[in-house]
């Protein structure tokens, strides 16, 4: 009988240290899913600030193309004045020329 109690008692033991090992396990994932859910919180929060600078960004890039748009407008128009200008000019030495042969 002695030695069926002891059988018992080593096998409870050995329950026991289970049980042990087996909390500290689940104690250890416990920790480890903390983590985890701190990171995750972590990467939203850095994908959101990502977000809002894409959009800030976008309204800076929105803002610059259409001044870049404008100054294209005014240079384009420079240019077609200079050419008229130009072309004023030439006409000018034309008859100056012209005018230059006849009084010889």
């Amino acid at each position: 009988m002695e030695k069926v109690l002891q059988q018992i008692l080593t096998e409870m033991k050995t329950i026991n240290q289970r049980l042990d090992h087996m909390e500290s396990d689940i104690k250890d994932l416990k920790q480890g899913q903390t983590k985890l859910e701190q990171g995750q919180t972590k990467l939203e929060q850095g994908q959101q600030e990502i977000k809002n600078h894409l959009i800030q960004l976008d309204s800076q890039n929105a803002t610059r193309h259409m001044d870049a748009f404008s100054q294209l407008k005014t240079i384009d128009k420079e240019v077609k004045f200079i050419k008229h200008k130009l072309h004023q000019t030439e006409e000018d030495v034309f008859d100056i020329k012209d005018h230059l042969k006849i009084i010889k």
